[in-house]
């Protein structure tokens, strides 16, 4: 699995137990269908029971799709491989409409994590009935264990369950679309679709009649998806959602029309629990359910799946990436949900290996028949001040700038790191540790380690050898990616491919006038968080005593903004773990023609943000190492502002020099940088 991932989902995890800790009692992580949401749960629970082996986690799951089974087997799974604190019950009564005659329901409490379908407890349940669910809690209750509630699908209301939160210590909440959009944690959609936890979406309109525009649809999907999920072992399925009601039968003849002349295997699901249609010779699958386990499977042989409301919440299926809508929900809550089914990796575990147009083929869904909402906070467009960007003449703001120096770093060819010497056959001697803790702790080393793992590793025993000298491994590594010397290259770039950028507005707006952006609403423009937009007062006070003007259109523009990142050049390369890209938060040209460049950081805690110092700690150290290449290769100068309760500490690079010793407040950064 790709190393951005990991840390995507440990970053929402960390988060989410630092605020747990904190007492908090409703609690909601917000992230897209796909990114993982039942690893993070299980995550989170081992991480808390590490802790504290008198908790309890009660995980409230939707009965539909199966989540529930799939969730459990699922934790199941997870506690054998990776979080081996997780010892899950199922709580069930089997079929509720059987009378109770020979027996009592019982929830077995030798265990900490128990997943409760939500159709388990209903007015007419044999749970609630028997008071099985609540005569459990009580028994938790006088046992002095905490129990958290864990609400998956957290949008589909809980009602019964409300009635017993005197007995919660803590609601956990997990969602796609939470009510109201109301979260705590957000793991971003950008943000998953840049660490390829999810795909990428493209939103095509259908106007062409249902007809022609499936047609047109399926031969996308026969002729440039299909060939190479097809090359990857995976066969790709193309799903369709109809109307309810008045038209179903007439669309559905239509579709199966178009089916039929493009050769494509079919399945229809219908109300009926056992109801479906399929043109397969499989067709003697009577089961509904046995059915819908089946279509997911990465080689089942159905290419395409049809249905009304069947496919929301719970239906996984990572080979689906098209989705073709015919009716329209009217509900932006379920067509989230339903494009959700599209937009897994189907390659999530070994992404990485995949060549380029594999993974780009992999990366991207398409969508029929929707049309995309702005949601939650409402993206800004912004433009850079002075003349568009033409072929003869550049704006003057990019000029200013132009050249521009970047740093980036060459991939490190594996035969440039010679572990010979890291291996010693001695240390097999005292290693103990088992093959699932071994596993779990090269999951978390970096990508390189992995790459040098599975080119030494051809036998069981070089598998364990490599992990008994894990440690010197890494360090050689390390000592080997991180020589920026050797890998680091300096390109010359202009600072923006185009003009305009964007920033998504958070409502706390601030009005600039005079720096290099501009809006169409009243020149407002909101910051990514707090000591942002403290470090930008900093900054815009001294303005006038050190930054150098430009006239546009008869009005003076100081050469200081913010680095929105949509279209900008502005990154240098760093290596921690794997390579990063860093994109400073701000630049400035001063009087002398010298820039400037800020990476504003806190190590401050907030309301939702968990910060694990050592990581942090690292994480910033990493990051200097390669401002300290740059500033040399460059002649930029390079800071770090970090901020510590109510005042910074300002670390400077100049000219491949590092200056630790007596960092800087800010009254001391002003007086430097007047100068």
């Amino acid at each position: 699995m790709k190393q951005e991932i990991i840390e995507l989902q440990n970053k929402a995890i960390n988060s989410l137990i630092y605020i747990a800790k904190t007492g908090k009692e409703n609690i909601t992580l917000k992230a897209p269908t796909g990114s993982g949401k039942t690893y993070m749960m299980a995550s989170f629970m081992n991480r808390m029971l590490l802790e504290d082996k008198n908790l309890v986690f009660l995980v409230s799951t939707p009965s539909k799709g199966k989540l529930a089974s799939q969730n459990y087997d699922r934790f199941t799974e997870l506690a054998l491989k990776t979080f081996r604190e997780l010892k899950t019950f199922y709580v069930s009564s089997g079929l509720e409409n059987a009378k109770n005659t020979e027996y009592s329901l019982y929830i077995e409490t030798n265990y900490n994590v128990f997943v409760l379908p939500t159709s388990q407890y209903t007015d007419s349940s044999r749970i609630n009935k028997e008071k099985t669910l609540l005569q459990f809690l009580e028994d938790c209750k006088n046992a002095k264990r905490k129990i958290i509630l864990i609400r998956d699908e957290a949008h589909i209301a809980t009602n019964k369950l409300n009635k017993l939160s005197e007995y919660f210590a803590q609601t956990i909440n997990f969602s796609a679309t939470p009510k109201d959009d109301i979260f705590d944690i957000c793991i971003t959609e950008d943000e998953a679709v840049e660490a390829s936890l999810i795909k990428s979406v493209e939103y095509i309109e259908d106007d062409k009649g249902l007809e022609n525009s499936l047609s047109e649809a399926l031969d996308k999907f026969k002729n440039e998806i299909k060939p190479t999920y097809l090359k990857n072992g995976i066969r790709p399925a193309f799903i369709i959602q109809i109307s309810n009601a008045n038209y179903a039968d007439e669309e559905i003849e239509i579709i199966k029309g178009v089916l039929e002349e493009k050769g494509l295997q079919w399945v229809y699901f219908v109300e009926k629990e056992n109801g479906y249609q399929t043109n397969s010779r499989l067709g003697k699958i009577k089961n509904k359910a046995l059915w819908q386990t089946y279509v997911k499977q990465n080689d089942f042989p159905i290419d395409v799946i049809i249905f009304k409301m069947v496919i929301t919440e719970g239906f996984d299926i990572p080979r689906a990436c098209m989705l073709y809508q015919v009716r329209d929900s009217k509900s932006k809550q379920l067509d989230e949900q339903v494009i959700g089914r599209v937009r897994r990796n189907p390659a999530l575990t070994n992404f990485e290996k995949l060549d380029s147009q594999t993974q780009n083929i992999f990366s991207k869904a398409y969508v029929y028949g929707i049309k995309p909402e702005s949601q939650g906070r409402k993206r800004i467009k912004v433009n850079l001040k002075g003349e568009e960007h033409k072929e003869l003449f550049k704006n003057q703001i990019i000029e200013e700038f132009t050249p521009f120096k970047i740093t980036t770093l060459k991939e490190v060819p594996l035969n440039d790191i010679d572990i010979t010497d890291c291996i010693k056959k001695d240390n097999m001697e005292f290693y103990t540790q088992s093959i699932f803790d071994a596993y779990r702790i090269l999951q978390n080393t970096s990508d390189k380690i992995k790459e040098k793992q599975r080119e030494f590793v051809t036998d069981y025993d070089k598998w364990f050898l490599f992990n008994a000298n894990l440690e010197s491994i890494k360090d050689k590594v390390a000592s080997v990616v991180e020589n920026y010397d050797k890998y680091g290259q300096v390109v010359e770039i202009e600072i923006r491919e185009n003009i305009d950028s964007f920033f998504d507005n958070n409502g706390n707006i601030v009005r600039i006038k005079d720096w290099i952006w501009e809006t169409d609403n009243d020149n407002e423009f909101s910051f990514d968080s707090e000591v942002e937009k403290e470090w930008f007062y900093i900054l815009d006070k001294i303005t006038n005593k050190c930054c150098k003007t430009i006239e546009i259109d008869d009005n003076r523009i100081y050469l200081f903004g913010k680095n929105f990142i949509h279209n900008s050049n502005i990154k240098f390369d760093y290596y921690h773990n794997r390579k990063h890209t860093s994109y400073p938060d701000f630049i400035l040209k001063d009087k002398k023609d010298r820039i400037h460049i800020f990476e504003i950081k806190s190590v401050n805690k907030t309301s939702n943000i968990m910060i694990d110092e050592d990581e942090y700690k690292e994480k910033i150290r990493k990051l200097k190492e390669a401002y300290i290449f740059a500033s040399k290769k460059t002649g930029y100068i390079f800071y770090i502002p970090i901020k510590v309760n109510d005042d910074w500490y300002i670390w400077r690079s100049e000219n491949g020099i590092a200056y630790e010793e007596g960092l800087m407040n800010k009254d001391k950064f002003i007086e430097y940088i007047k100068i």
